[in-house]
């Protein structure tokens, strides 16, 4: 896939963000600290700009890998490594966390929007309109929270501990869709700015970071608890 240097540092910093936001929250689960996360003033808005900056990376992502045709082959290859993650991460929110397990979080999401917006890789003045409805629809009109997990919320957790649904988030990768047609973002390698290479294996190893840095944070703060 071709890389871009902004994209990398961009996905670079939602990662660290991420570890560090997961960091507090286990922190605040194992009675360190006292904080109203991820719901409280700060960290809702905190939450919300991590997602933001992988969405739109997300979106940016399908334009590089897609822009010179779809692989059938390729395509099937990344949705099944990001389902894979994605099922992994609500097999393990049900054993260490059955009141709040994860049904359809940020790999989940993922997973469904590169399926259903890689078409649009060159169209992007379709996806910023799509982009805005999306966002427009998600203020004007009076979506439930959980839309469209409602319909069926007998079955599933009432208050899972991640939770990413179309609206409004199907706005940034579409966002990131357009944006990466902005001669910034198309600019060759030798034209990009030199970044450091652990922000790019940052942003080349997240999905692995992704999966695994909140199990070992959280067997960390176990084991601790245990020998306390």
């Amino acid at each position: 896939m071709q890389r871009n240097s902004y994209i990398d540092f961009m996905r670079a910093i939602a990662i660290i963000l991420m570890v560090a936001f997961h960091f507090v929250w286990d922190l605040n689960h194992f009675g360190y600290i006292r904080a109203d996360i991820p719901n409280g003033f700060f960290w809702k808005e905190l939450r919300a700009v991590i997602v933001s900056l992988f969405l739109f990376s997300v979106g940016a992502s399908l334009v590089y890998s897609y822009q010179g045709g779809i692989s059938s082959k390729k395509l099937y290859w990344r949705l099944f490594k990001i389902s894979s993650a994605a099922f992994l991460v609500t097999l393990s929110s049900l054993i260490t966390l059955p009141e709040h397990w994860i049904y359809f979080g940020v790999l989940h999401f993922i997973a469904v929007a590169t399926f259903l917006l890689v078409w649009l890789v060159g169209k992007p003045k379709l996806a910023l309109l799509l982009s805005m409805l999306t966002f427009t629809a998600y203020i004007v009109l009076d979506i439930p929270w959980n839309w469209p997990f409602n319909y069926i919320q007998g079955y599933i957790s009432k208050h899972p501990s991640d939770l990413v649904t179309p609206f409004p988030w199907l706005a940034l990768p579409l966002l990131g869709i357009w944006a990466t047609h902005f001669r910034i973002f198309a600019l060759g390698p030798a034209n990009q700015k030199a970044i450091s290479p652990y922000v790019t294996s940052l942003s080349r190893h997240s999905l692995l970071i992704y999966l695994l840095h909140q199990p070992l944070l959280f067997a960390g703060f176990s084991a601790i608890e245990w020998l306390n």
